[in-house]
């Protein structure tokens, strides 16, 4: 299996990429997917647009290796979705590729070839999600354990109420009478929500 990534679409998408360059901004997708690998053990292949004015440059596309990642830029007149799209019908299993990317024009020209289709969240989150799920289970640990201390306190402070008051009461006004509330019963009621 191979991911063909749209990349300067992943990029846009989130904030997390942002840079003062293209460069930067490159380097940043390229260290997320070596450090979370959303794609999994398979092999990745990022598609830049590197697109150039000059309309006598040949069409076509570069291959180069990027701190180990296969990085293709496309040249002359030729986008980097016209690139993927040449890539899966060149390619002799576009089954076995994932194309990510949230550009539906992409989508309706690999249509009918066989490469699947992944959306860029599902790449970022979902996929990334693998990754960081021991921290995800060390916050809930401890947010379970906060809420120990909370019941714990709760029944600590509703064993005080249940004592015989000394005069702690409090006057609250509601309308032109004057009811007698305790500030304790109240509070421990929103401490347990």
């Amino acid at each position: 299996m191979e991911f063909l990534v749209d990349g300067y679409n992943v990029i846009k998408f989130s904030e997390m990429f942002s840079a003062r360059t293209l460069e930067l901004q490159r380097d940043k997708l390229i260290d997320f997917i070596l450090k979370y690998n959303p794609q999994g053990n398979n092999k990745v292949t990022i598609v830049f647009d590197c697109r150039s004015s000059n309309p006598y440059e040949a069409d076509g596309y570069t291959t180069t290796t990027i701190k180990g990642i296969k990085t293709i830029f496309s040249e002359g007149q030729k986008s980097a979705d016209d690139v993927i799209v040449e890539y899966v019908e060149k390619a002799q299993k576009p089954y076995n590729i994932t194309v990510v990317t949230n550009d539906k024009g992409i989508f309706r020209r690999i249509g009918g070839k066989g490469a699947k289709k992944m959306a860029v969240a599902e790449f970022i989150y979902n996929r990334a999600k693998e990754q960081t799920r021991p921290n995800n289970i060390i916050r809930m640990k401890q947010k379970d354990d906060f809420s120990e201390i909370s019941r714990e306190l709760s029944d600590l402070w509703l064993k005080e109420d249940k004592q015989p008051k000394k005069e702690n009461k409090n006057k609250k006004k509601k309308g032109n009478a004057d009811t007698e509330f305790d500030i304790t019963a109240e509070l421990s009621d929103l401490w347990l929500k």
